[in-house]
This record gives structure tokens, C-alpha cells and sequence, in this order.
């Protein structure tokens, strides 16, 4: 959504902080097809806005697949997947810097295949996160990779070994029907938080849902056996599509952050991968992990933007009265959908939508913050809901819904006639908030740029998606904001809008030369 390079290919971002700047890795292949044996580097200081540095790394003579860079000492280490052969990704290299700027492979001698005590010789080995553990006997340095042969540790950070694979609870959470290579987590990163080790991984066709999405397991030790974690098992992506990816783990000085990346089209690698805004990594006082809003996201408001809600653009199945309305506020409104009578099916629902006055630049992106509460009549009887929608085009959009019955649906929404297609859902077992309470006011934060959004409640990540609703087509560009409330009121207040302050690309200063070396 906030950054990725302007031409060329790239995907499984990461993100090492150090001495106040930011700095992204990413896998990249400068045409559109799959010669990926360079890495793209972009630095940051604020998290937020990027300045391409270039290939790190360039013209590798063998592939370069997604990567990870840990310390050691005084020296960084850059990770990463390859191949032993053709089809057969097998195979970690290592590169080390003294800067994170120049390069220099380790040779082949440093390179680290399959343990074959305990693994199959060409099972897949990519990108391992290093977790530092300071143990009995010394440090030692753990090493977490994608892949069925993924499971390593080192007494220095340099030189590898296998472990068996770590035992895993898996509960109800069995692994998908898959075999060979396809089979276990794509590991996106571990991390030592507050006594325990919180290991996050992605997978699709798994938990009911057919795309992409990222899971949490939970060890006292480094060496399991991890769990579950039941709570808040799905830390994002519960749909259909592979839009939400990765989690990597990001140490500042002063806090956790996560970094993923996320695709703006429908499928497996369609349309282009971007660089969301940055998260929060929050353990709760249950010890769940989630994700959170981070502050440093705050550099995204540009220019203030007056609100100007319509009272004339409100949309209503069947033929509006007074149960369909808007009330228009100080930076707000109150919005009716009462039922005229109670029913228990999901068909006919009174549905309210208030659309914005102006339409917005979502191109550049918009910042969008307010209250949200939802109130029925008899809450035993019938639930309320709020929500967000995007209009796309007269009459059809992508809508949020924040129902008071502990769900979160976002989908198509057609407004004649009243349809809603879910295309992704949050419920119970997920990181995300599932729904909201009624009548209590809950604080929302909406960031929206081109084709694609994300949602936080509660400073709660929601939701991040985007508006891609078929496979063989783009999403589109918002072009309007509205809200939405169902069988109830809805209040929106203290609303504020910005458009988003992104100035992508740019260049380094000239004294920082990218390069490399290669023995």
C-alpha cells in the first residue's frame, strides 16, 4: 500500500532496523519474470517514507528466494533460499555486512542443506528467522526456515546445523492435507517475547479458508513443543484470496514491530506486492499475540480534509421511512436502519448507507479516524452493525461490516438490490477484533491507497485487503467513502480525514554506494 519499487518485481519483504533508520529487503527480478537473483533495497527514516537505494544485491549467479538478515557481533548476516538444481529449493546462502548496505557472499562453503538425519536431502529450505538465546553453556542461535527441513542451531550465528523438527501441539489445528515440500508452515518469523518464543507461519487451503493466511504457534523454550495459540491462532488473512502475507518481526530500540506484504490482486501472485504500513506486535495480558497500530503510522496524515457527509445519498432495500435516516452531526452523524419488526433470517436486512459529498483521491490515499457505536432495540433479539464502505462504481463497492454478534465481514456490496458476497471473515480465533460491543464506543482508524485498505479498531488491526473481487480482474480505486449501519443506529463521531503525505522513491545520498562482492 505504502511502498514498492517502480518497475520490476518483488515480494517476501523484510525489514532490519538499525541506528534510527529503516531498512527493506526484498526479493526482486528487474522484468516481470521470475529472475529473482538480486535483492531490492529501499531505507526509511520514520518507517514510512522510502527511498529506493537499488539491487543490494545484483545479478546473483544463482537464485536469490526470500531472505531474512540477523546480528552477530558486529557484522549482519543475510540469509536466504536457493536452489541445488532446477525445481529443487534446498539450499540456504549467506551473505554478511558490516553496514547493511555492502554485500559480501560467504561462499559455498557456508552454504547449509537438509540435515539428512532427519530429512529428506532435497525437501525445501528458505529463509530462516534467527532467534539469539542466551543459554546455560552460552549464547546459542536458533534458526527457524521455511520448509520440512527447517529447524537448525548455531553455536556462533555462522556455522549451521539440523535439529530434529520441534514437536508441535497442533489441538485443533491440524496441518492441511498436503505432502512433500508443500507440506508445514511457511515460517515468517520467530521472536523471544516475554518468556516465551512466539512462532509465526502462513499457509492456504488450511482453517476452512482457501487463500493466504498467517497463524501463531506458542513455546516456553526455543525448542518447543509449540501450540496453537486457540485464542488468537489466525494473526491475519481469513479468505479466499492471498492478499495478507508474512509476518516478520522488527526490533527497535524501544518497541516490536511486524512487517508483512501484501498483494493488490486476487490470486496467487497477481497484480503487484507492496509494502503495508508497518505494525505493532501486542501481547496481551493473556499472552496472545496481535497486531496493533503503530504510531509511526501517524507520518502518513498530509492535508486535513473536510468531511461532508450527503444527506441525500443514503441507499435503502425497499422503500425508505422513517426507520431509514441520517442525522448529520459536528463531525459526524447518527444513522437509523431499524427493523419495523423483528426477523431471524439474514435476508432483507435494514441496511443504511451515507455516502461522502466529495469524492476522495484514493489514489494518493486517504486517512480516515472517528468513534463508531452501534445500538438496537432489543439486543437479545436482534444485533446491530456498522461499518465502512468503499464505493467503487454507482451502486457497488467493498463493505465492512463491525456486526455486535462477534463477527467482521468485508465482501462485495451491491446496493440494488441489497447483496453482500463475504469475501473474508473474523471471528472467533482470530488475532483480529470479531465484530464490536454494543453501545460502547469503540476509536477506528481506516487507511485506504488505490486498490487497497486496512482497518483498525481499538488500534486492533481488523483487516487488511483489498478490492479485487474476481480472479481474472483488477481491483478498482475507490472513488467515495460511506457508511454503513444495519438493524439499528450507528454513531460516527469525531471524524477527521486526511490524504495520506507519501513521496515514493527518491534517491539516497550519493556517499552510500550500494555493492557486493562475490567470491
Amino acid at each position: 500500500m505504502i511502498y514498492k519499487p517502480a518497475t520490476g518485481r518483488f515480494k517476501d519483504t523484510s525489514v532490519v532496523w538499525h541506528q534510527g533508520q529503516y531498512y527493506l529487503f526484498s526479493m526482486y527480478s528487474p522484468d516481470a519474470g521470475e529472475n529473482f537473483r538480486n535483492v531490492w533495497m529501499a531505507v526509511s527514516s520514520d518507517g514510512v517514507h522510502w527511498k529506493h537505494i537499488g539491487p543490494a544485491i545484483k545479478d546473483a549467479p544463482f537464485n536469490i528466494w526470500a531472505m531474512s538478515v540477523y546480528r552477530v557481533g558486529d557484522r549482519f548476516i543475510l540469509n536466504h533460499g536457493s536452489f541445488t538444481r532446477p525445481g529443487v529449493q534446498n539450499v540456504l546462502c549467506f551473505w554478511e555486512s558490516d553496514d547493511l548496505v555492502h554485500w559480501t557472499f560467504r561462499g559455498h562453503d557456508a552454504d547449509v542443506t537438509p540435515d539428512t538425519r532427519w530429512y529428506d536431502p532435497d525437501s525445501r529450505l528458505d529463509c530462516m528467522s534467527v532467534v539469539p538465546v542466551d543459554e546455560a553453556g552460552g549464547r546459542r542461535y536458533y534458526g527457524y526456515a521455511t520448509g520440512p527441513g527447517g529447524f537448525l542451531v548455531s553455536d556462533d550465528g555462522l556455522r549451521w546445523q539440523g535439529l530434529p523438527p520441534p514437536q508441535v501441539d497442533w489441538d485443533f489445528a491440524s496441518p492441511p492435507p498436503t505432502t512433500g515440500d508443500e507440506s508445514g508452515f511457511e515460517i515468517g518469523g520467530c521472536h523471544a517475547i516475554g518468556g516465551r518464543y512466539y512462532l509465526v507461519g502462513g499457509w492456504f487451503n488450511y482453517m476452512g479458508v482457501t487463500g493466504y493466511g498467517v497463524y501463531t504457534l506458542v513455546s516456553d523454550t526455543p525448542t518447543g513443543p509449540f501450540r496453537a495459540d486457540v485464542a488468537a491462532y489466525r494473526l491475519c488473512g481469513n479468505s479466499t484470496r492471498w492478499v495478507s502475507l508474512w509476518a516478520r518481526f522488527i526490533q527497535t530500540d524501544t518497541e516490536l514491530l511486524v512487517n508483512g506484504y501484501q498483494y493488490d490482486g486476487h490470486s496467487y501472485e497477481t497484480g503487484a506486492a507492496w509494502l503495508p504500513p508497518l505494525k505493532r506486535a501486542i501481547v496481551d495480558g493473556h499472552g496472545h499475540l496481535r497486531l496493533g497500530y503503530w504510531a509511526g503510522n501517524d507520518a502518513l496524515k498530509g492535508e486535513s480534509l473536510a468531511i461532508g457527509l450527503d444527506q441525500r445519498r443514503i441507499v435503502y432495500p425497499g422503500e425508505p421511512g422513517k426507520n431509514a435516516t441520517c442525522e448529520l452531526k459536528d463531525n459526524g452523524c447518527r444513522i437509523e436502519a431499524q427493523p419495523e419488526r423483528i426477523s431471524f433470517r439474514r435476508t432483507n436486512i435494514p441496511t443504511t448507507v451515507t455516502l461522502f459529498e466529495t469524492p476522495r483521491d484514493f489514489n494518493n490515499g486517504i486517512v480516515v479516524e472517528g468513534v463508531i457505536r452501534a445500538t438496537c432495540r432489543d439486543r437479545r433479539l436482534v444485533a446491530s452493525s456498522v461499518g465502512f464502505y468503499l464505493e467503487e462504481a454507482p451502486g457497488m463497492g467493498t463493505a465492512i461490516l463491525l456486526h455486535s454478534y462477534g463477527l467482521t465481514e468485508t465482501g462485495r456490496l451491491t446496493l440494488d438490490p441489497l447483496t453482500f458476497t463475504v469475501e473474508d471473515t473474523v471471528g472467533p480465533g482470530c488475532a483480529s477484533p470479531a465484530g464490536l460491543t454494543p453501545h460502547v464506543p469503540h476509536r477506528f482508524r481506516l487507511l485506504a491507497r488505490r486498490t487497497m485498505f486496512e482497518l483498525y479498531l481499538d488500534d486492533l488491526l481488523v483487516e487488511t485487503f483489498n478490492t479485487a473481487h474476481d480472479p481474472d480482474h483488477p481491483g478498482i480505486t475507490p472513488r467515495r467513502l460511506g457508511f454503513i449501519v444495519q438493524n439499528g443506529q450507528g454513531f460516527f463521531e469525531d471524524v477527521q480525514m486526511w490524504t495520506m503525505s507519501l513521496h515514493e522513491g527518491g534517491e539516497w545520498d550519493t556517499h552510500h554506494r550500494v555493492g557486493q562482492t562475490i567470491d
